[in-house]
C-alpha cells in the first residue's frame, strides 16, 4: 500500500502470500462493493505465548471514514481470540497518523507506550505508538 507501487509488484506480492503462507503470519483481504479496498493481518503468531502483532490497511481514501476499517479489524481480532486462541495482540501506529489511533482506540486497543524506534511516515520520521489488547478486554468491547 506504498503510495505510486506499481499494480504488478502488489499482484506478486499477493501470490507469494497465497502460495506460500507463512505459519505465523495471516492476512486477508477486505473488500467493498465488490472490490479490493486493504487488508488485515496477524503477523509473529505465536501459539506458544498466544501473541500476535495485528496490522490493517484501508485505501484510497474515499474508504475511510465509512467502519470498513473497524468493522474488519473486529473480525480480525475475533478471528484471533476465539479461532487461534490467542491471549493478547499488540499493535503499533505511527503518532502523526491521527484516524488509526482512533481506530485502534474504537477496537479496544490500550495505549501501551511509545516506542523507541522511530520510522519514516509521510517523509517524515515519527514516533510509534504501541498499543495491546487482551482477550477479556476485547470480549467487554464486544
Amino acid at each position: 500500500w506504498t503510495p505510486g507501487l506499481i499494480r504488478r509488484a502488489v499482484n506478486a506480492s499477493w501470490k507469494r502470500l497465497l502460495a506460500a503462507p507463512e505459519r505465523d503470519f495471516l492476512r486477508l483481504g477486505i473488500e467493498s462493493d465488490e472490490q479490493l479496498v486493504g487488508y488485515a493481518d496477524l503477523a509473529g503468531i505465536d501459539q506458544t505465548s498466544g501473541s500476535a502483532e495485528f496490522g490493517i490497511a484501508v485505501a484510497p481514501s474515499c474508504n475511510w471514514g465509512r467502519g470498513i476499517g473497524r468493522a474488519a479489524g473486529m473480525l480480525m481480532l475475533q478471528h484471533g481470540f476465539r479461532e487461534l486462541k490467542l491471549h493478547r495482540i499488540c499493535a503499533e501506529v505511527h503518532a502523526p497518523n491521527l484516524r488509526s489511533l482512533a481506530l485502534m482506540k474504537k477496537l479496544g486497543f490500550r495505549q501501551k507506550g511509545v516506542g523507541a524506534e522511530w520510522q519514516m511516515y509521510d517523509g517524515q520520521l515519527a514516533e510509534m505508538v504501541q498499543f495491546n489488547l487482551s482477550r477479556s478486554e476485547f470480549e467487554s468491547v464486544r
